[in-house]
């Protein structure tokens, strides 16, 4: 994934600030609005139209699902090679299997109705084959829909990126446990076992148990949520748990 440069941060911040249609914190109060439905909906709003590739983590019952998301328009499709032009300039192949679910414009289709110039989107498990293919010839384009979906209860981290303003917009998501944290940084303990160390930009927005809060207020053992950029600086923190003294030494 690539860095992020500081205006797509702002992006970002733009993004889940306005989530819903208004401020996560009021002006004249600063009363939270955020709650962790709230948080759902600012991980989800990352999928956008602009998406570009994602790779979307999951863990139930001990299986770990690494699900690879990829929208461009179709270059080609040769047999069951199907070459995607991505919005960035990439050009990746993906191979089709008898198994690949196929949506045109939201209903059952072949390969064969697949043609150059389509939109497309493929959903694949790991470096698999692709078990999911939804072509758009018209607007609107659902395939948002299905690749929201994986960002479930289940959800562990996901790597996006999307084309912002003629600029590639790098973010990733965490979510886990909080494992140590000190002013400049925090480090998670995520459900599959994975352990992430992310750095708090300069002014990162925080919120424990729905409460407008700042970095000092996060103690291990928290659950959060966290977005930022590929190269973990996070710039959104939701906080959930226990800290005696909240806000204080």
């Amino acid at each position: 994934m690539r860095h992020k440069q500081p205006a797509q941060l702002l992006l970002l911040v733009a993004l889940v600030a306005t989530i819903g249609g208004a401020m996560l914190l009021s002006p004249a109060s600063a009363a939270p609005l955020v709650s962790a439905q709230r948080a759902t909906i600012a991980v989800r709003g990352l999928i956008r139209p602009d998406l570009v590739r994602a790779e979307i983590v999951t863990f139930n019952t001990g299986e770990v699902g690494d699900y690879r998301v990829d929208r461009g328009v179709v270059r080609k499709l040769r047999g069951r090679q199907l070459t995607l032009a991505e919005r960035d300039g990439t050009l990746n192949t993906f191979k089709l299997s008898s198994a690949t679910q196929i949506r045109i414009d939201d209903r059952r289709g072949s390969a064969k109705r697949v043609q150059r110039g389509m939109r497309a989107a493929v959903i694949r498990d790991g470096n698999g084959t692709v078990s999911w293919l939804y072509v758009a010839r018209r607007l609107p384009d659902r395939s948002l829909v299905k690749i929201r979906s994986l960002l479930s209860t289940d959800f562990v981290r996901a790597a996006v990126i999307s084309w912002t303003g003629g600029a590639v917009l790098d973010s990733r998501v965490d979510t886990g446990v909080i494992e140590s944290v000190d002013d400049v940084s925090l480090t998670l303990q995520e459900s599959d076992g994975a352990s992430w160390s992310e750095q708090f930009d300069g002014a990162p927005a925080v919120w424990v148990n729905n409460m407008a809060s700042s970095t000092t207020d996060l103690a291990a053992g928290m659950r959060v949520t966290t977005i930022g950029t590929g190269d973990g600086v996070v710039s959104q923190v939701w906080a959930y748990g226990k800290k005696l003294g909240v806000g204080k030494k």
